[in-house]
This record gives structure tokens, sequence and C-alpha cells, in this order.
């Protein structure tokens, strides 16, 4: 693998971390990861089609759009942050290459062995929403997401910051790689029936998402068992091989970007939303769940297999041919392969929302004080970065004035274990703009924060 393509792909994991169940519309963001009762319009593409329909209760409009001025990041890490990256791997004060000392050897060893680290950088090139009276709700979006995970073995820090130790045993088999980068498109329908005579139900909305599928990039480790052993003789021994499966637009592993694609495939969403009547007389309870990204991509082009072998002897240091011999099989060989299938990161989300109004009445657009919504969120597999383990999630929106809305939450479980949100949304007629964080700190300590995130959404609409 070229020096160059590790290089950007370990920089990008230094710099902002996460996985696919994280949704990025920013408003969910910074409402504790919750979309599946409480989205709106745009925001709940690829998270609840359903509720594509649904809008804020004092907005009627006919069409919301925007054009690349949705984008968010999150991260996941318990070692890496900007401060983590200053302190070791930067230049000095003075400008010199910054030397480390044993306590920063130690540290790094210590927070950085075995601990994997994840990202999901996302943004919408282009999103919009269509709202019909007889024939439902039309949304379509261009979406474009990298995702990875990174894990760097304990034993191979160990040996990369102290230097080989003679009668000592080292275990790379923890360190791997998992990345992909996507384009996707987002054809969306909802369509909502009201039940008047109901006893139970006030409205049902239903939703589906057709998502061709362009994968541009995908690496990952199908295998690694390396181990070396040293001894008082200058006797060094591997033994193990390591394989990355990759695919993407070149065959020379550079990064570009373009419209064309290394792999193709189908995803779908569905969802369904549910008005329950008669809870409240200043409010409405909303019941919602949806599973998104079932599907696969088949990765085509420029496919190959690098394999790494491990299995060498090192008895004479000073022997340059033994030297090379151990350099040619650090270099790896290239095999190229065929065709293969990934599948997308499936995920079930299923949500109950609150919202207190000031004063409902019927055939008008009620101002909605206040919303409080939990969700839990489950991965269906593990493919492509995603994990399995369940969030729960809460959040608490208050709509201050019709223009003005504050936004807090917070999520457990999961590969963040915890992280509390905060976020604010400006109505200013034809434009809305939202801003979150995932993780209150990345706000107020932002240079040392583990779980960095982000996000800005800039949407218009049109009466």
């Amino acid at each position: 693998m070229k020096l160059k393509f590790c290089i950007v792909l370990i920089s990008a994991l230094i710099t902002c971390n996460v996985y696919p169940q994280n949704i990025l519309s920013v408003r969910s963001l910074s409402l504790g990861n919750t979309s599946a009762s409480n989205s709106y319009e745009i925001d709940a593409l690829n998270q609840n089609p359903a509720n594509i329909i649904n809008q804020r209760s004092n907005n009627n409009a006919s069409v919301y759009f925007n054009i690349v001025t949705n984008f968010g990041f999150l991260s996941n890490s318990k070692y890496l942050s900007l401060g983590f990256y200053d302190n070791y791997f930067t230049e000095g004060a003075n400008g010199n290459t910054r030397v480390l000392t044993e306590q920063d050897k130690n540290t790094i060893y210590t927070d950085a062995s075995n601990q994997k680290s994840s990202i999901v950088i996302s943004g919408k090139l282009l999103a919009l929403v269509y709202n019909t009276k007889k024939f439902g709700s039309f949304g379509l979006s261009v979406d474009e997401r990298f995702t990875a995970n990174f894990t760097v073995a304990k034993d191979f820090l160990d040996i990369a910051l102290f230097g080989n130790i003679a009668n000592s045993s080292y275990d790379f088999s923890p360190t791997s790689v998992n990345a992909y980068w996507t384009r996707q498109i987002n054809l969306s329908y909802a369509y909502a029936v009201y039940t008047k005579k109901n006893k139970t139900f006030d409205a049902l909305s239903f939703g589906v998402s057709v998502k061709p599928q362009f994968g541009l990039y995908y690496l990952e480790t199908q295998k690694n068992d390396l181990f070396v052993t040293t001894n008082n003789f200058n006797f060094i021994q591997g033994t193990g091989t390591m394989e990355l499966l990759y695919s993407g637009l070149t065959s020379n592993n550079d990064f570009k970007y373009s419209a064309d694609n290394a792999g193709f495939g189908v995803g779908f969403d569905v969802g369904v939303n549910a008005g329950i009547k008669n809870v409240s007389r200043r409010g409405k309870l909303n019941v919602g769940l949806s599973i998104t990204d079932v599907g696969s991509i088949n990765w085509k082009s420029n496919n190959a297999k690098y394999f790494y072998n491990g299995n060498f002897i090192v008895n004479d240091i000073t022997s340059q041919a033994q030297l090379d011999t151990l350099r040619e099989l650090i270099k790896g060989s290239k095999t190229p392969v065929g065709e293969f299938s990934v599948g997308l990161p499936a995920t079930l989300r299923a949500g109950i929302s609150f919202k207190l109004y000031d004063n409902i009445k019927k055939d008008s657009l009620n101002l909605e004080r206040a919303s409080f919504s939990l969700d839990v969120i489950k991965g269906l597999n593990e493919k492509l970065g995603a994990s399995e383990k369940i969030i729960m999630g809460f959040g608490a929106e208050v709509n201050v004035t019709k223009i003005l809305s504050t936004r807090i939450g917070f999520a457990v479980g999961g590969p963040e274990e915890f992280v509390a949100n905060l976020g604010l949304g400006i109505d200013s007629g034809p434009v809305l703009i939202d801003l979150g964080t995932y993780n209150i700190t990345s706000i107020f300590n932002p240079k040392n924060s583990k779980k960095l995130s982000g996000g800005l959404s800039i949407k218009f609409k049109i009466n």
C-alpha cells in the first residue's frame, strides 16, 4: 500500500472520529440521536422516511431544500483528541521536530494500545422535500459518507516506541482497519392517513426510501495473525500473515474525488409514525419505528488483495541479504480479486415523543412550546463499521420563540457509552439554521475532547 494512502487515512482518524448508527441530522444530533418519532422534512431522510411529511407545528411549507449546506462529523475514541495530536505529533514550540520523552512514550502506549477509534463524516450535496396535499410527500437527497474504524495493537506501539527488546514477544494481530467512502441517492415517499373515527390513532404516516449506493473506496483487514519473537542472540523470528481487501476509484490507492464509482448497490428504508389520541389536552404523543440501510454494495473496480508475509527469520542483523529479504516481505504483494459484496449497516430505530403546545386548535398552526423524545437504536449487523450495541437517547427541545429553539440531550450505550448533546435552531422564515454537537465538551473543551463532533445545517423553505 502506498504511504500516501495510509497517511491520509490515519490523519482523518486523528482529526475527527463514529459509527453508522449515529445520524448526521444536526437537529437529531443535539437531541440524543433521537429521530424515529420526532424528525421533520429533510432531517427525516435516512432516519425515518415516514417523517418527511412532518413539519414543525408553526410551518406549512410546500418545499424544503438545501444545497451543500448540511455537514456533520462525530468521533468516538478513548484517546484521540486534538490535544493528543498536538502534544506528541506536531513540531515543538521552537519549530523543531518534537522528541518524545520516556513519559510521553509511556502515555501514548498506555492510552492508545488496543483502543478502537471510529469515524463518520457526512454531508448532503443536495436535499429536497416536496409536500402535496393529495399525494403525500416526496424526498430526494444526494449524500456523501466516509466511515472508518482503526485499531493499533499494544505490541505494535511497544516496538514502535521502545524498539525491539531481547527475549520478548510481540502480537500485532489486534491491528486492523475497516473504512469505506460511499455516495448515495435517496428517493423517499411518505403518505399520511388521518383516522377521525379511530379511538386510538390521530394519524398514521407511512414511508419508504429506495437508495442507490455508489461506492468510491473500500478497505478492510481480512486477516492478521502477525507475531514476532526475539532472544538474547539478536535472533528475530516472525510468523503469520496480514491480508487487506481493497476496492477503489484508483488502482494505485491514491484518493480522488469523482462522479465515477467502484461499486454499486441498493439500500432500502421503511418507517411508520403514529399520533396517539387523548393523551393530553395540551400535548400530542407520537410513536415511530423505522428500519434503515437494508441492502448491500457490490464492489467491482480495481479490486485487490494486499498480502503481507510475516514468516521470516533473522539470525544475523548484519547480513544485508537477510535484511533485503525482510524488506521485500514487509513491502507486501498485490493480487487482483473478483467482485465482492458488503452489506449496508442495517439499523432499527424505535422512539416516542411528546409535544407540548400553547393551545391546540383544529385547523390552525399551533406554536409548539416544547418536545421530549426517547429513542432506542439497535444495529442489526456489524457491516461497514456498524455496531450491534444498543443506544438509548433522550432529547428535549424548547421553542423559546417562533424563531429560536434550544436543544439538549444525552445518549447512553453503544461504543460511546455516554455523551451529552447541545444544539440551537433558528427559524427565520424562509431560512432555517441548525447548529449542534453530539458531545458538549466539543464546545467547551474542543482541544481535549476525545469524542469530537459538530454539525451545521442551513435549509430553505418555500410556502
